[in-house]
């Protein structure tokens, strides 16, 4: 895995010696990604003074102090390379060459972190639980047309999709793509499946849900858990008449059987189950708040919000009902992962107010992805057992101190001050009743 440490004698990018350097250094010098930025053209039109090492590397150390612009990223660049570099230089290499080269980089880093992955299952009854979701990243209004967004009052916004899919047993990624805004979730459903083995399980929201993408994950041999849209009707296996979820909640209160979904008639299990009643009065004020008065909800569609309404091939015999509700729980994981990255590593805060260069925007993403990666995947991880044993840490907090501690980190991996203080420091705020991901884990799947 490009991400862990290992023992070394040499000098870190800053000129610090260090023999537990972080092995992501390794890559950007390897001869595969000197592969890379032969094939995607940007070694060809270096003139030698920026190297795709140096590149990569000046403008972590560049966002990691809190700026991004050209010229604190020539400054990095200047310092590792020994050469002075001008920022005009910068801003000459956001060409689709450099685009190109940083999305084969990080579909690189992925496939490799896939491969070195352990073995080890997520519980006795799933081997990898696993969360798709996409987040939006606000962009300048210049860039509009390369990336056009949804409209507010009036104004057409320029906004980019991140779609990702998280091992949440492995605390790292599948895949992460950079799509348009206006590429809904639903046409998405499908790229999940092919990261899909035997005995994973998969949480994803209901924009996500396409029937078909259902039936080619069973075709895998696993699972998922799905929210069920409310214009979705489901029918009795047997009769085959439609079942009024309304009324059969009125009476009982609960359901839990094989049903068939829509005209496709695919049979799954439905799960419904009652909500707190400040979820429920919270959900159904948002739904009479809600600004388009098109939709006009249905009594029956307020009563519904009164309930997680699921859909899953996971049997009964291998979960029941309340478990499956703990698992699907699971997925706002990802809801607070995407939250570190924007809060924690201040990603919309430092994209440049006024680019209007799409390649600069597109280099950026793919740049803080592989800078996410490196958390995730190196840092995070490679504190796991630390992590374990505090019940209070905060994924926010951490993704604020590796940022603040970026250079120290890379370098010095087993520093034990900054293991202390990053265990002192990265506690929820007077909260006894939060459990960390790992904790989550521990609890609802083993």
């Amino acid at each position: 895995m490009y991400f862990k440490a290992r023992p070394m004698k040499t000098k870190s990018p800053s000129g610090i010696k260090s023999h537990n350097k972080c092995k992501v250094i390794d890559f950007f010098s390897s001869r595969k990604f000197i592969f890379l930025s032969i094939k995607s053209g940007y070694k060809k039109r270096s003139n030698g003074k920026i190297s795709a090492k140096n590149l990569v590397l000046g403008f972590m150390i560049m966002v990691s102090k809190k700026r991004n612009t050209y010229e604190s990223w020539s400054q990095e660049i200047s310092l590792l390379s020994g050469s002075i570099v001008s920022r005009q230089a910068i801003e000459e290499r956001m060409r689709p060459e450099t685009t190109t080269l940083l999305k084969l980089a990080l579909e690189e880093i992925l496939k490799n972190d896939m491969q070195a992955r352990s073995s080890q299952q997520a519980s006795k009854k799933f081997k990898h639980i696993k969360l798709e979701d996409s987040t939006v990243i606000n962009l300048p209004e210049e860039l509009s047309s390369a990336f056009p967004g949804n409209v507010s009052k009036g104004k057409k916004k320029s906004q980019a999709k991140i779609h990702a899919l998280y091992d949440f047993t492995e605390n790292t990624f599948d895949y992460m793509n950079v799509h348009s805004f206006t590429q809904n979730d639903q046409s998405l459903s499908k790229a999940s499946i092919a990261y899909l083995n035997k005995g994973d399980l998969l949480l994803r929201d209901m924009g996500f849900l396409v029937l078909d993408a259902l039936d080619k994950i069973q075709a895998n041999q696993a699972c998922f858990i799905s929210p069920k849209p409310f214009k979705i009707n489901v029918y009795d296996p047997v009769t085959k008449e439609r079942i009024d979820l309304s009324k059969t909640l009125s009476k009982n209160g609960f359901f839990d059987r094989q049903v068939l979904i829509s005209n496709k008639h695919i049979s799954m299990r439905l799960v419904v189950l009652p909500l707190p009643p400040d979820l429920v009065e919270e959900k159904r004020r948002k739904a009479h708040n809600d600004r388009d008065k098109r939709l006009n909800h249905s009594k029956e569609y307020y009563q519904l919000l009164g309930y997680s309404i699921l859909l899953t091939n996971i049997p009964q015999s291998k979960c029941v009902a309340e478990e499956i509700s703990k698992l699907y729980n699971l997925r706002w994981q990802i809801e607070i992962v995407f939250k570190s990255w924007k809060t924690g590593f201040s990603l919309e805060k430092l994209t440049p107010a006024k680019c209007n260069n799409p390649n600069r925007i597109y280099c950026m993403i793919y740049l803080w992805l592989m800078y996410i990666l490196l958390f995730h995947t190196f840092w995070i991880n490679h504190n796991n057992a630390y992590l374990q044993k505090d019940a209070n840490l905060s994924i926010i907090k951490l993704a604020r101190f590796f940022s603040d501690n970026f250079m120290l980190i890379i370098t010095e991996p087993d520093n034990t001050k900054i293991r202390t203080l990053m265990l002192l420091k990265c506690r929820y705020d007077n909260r006894n009743d939060r459990i960390n991901l790992m904790q989550k884990f521990n609890k609802y799947v083993t």
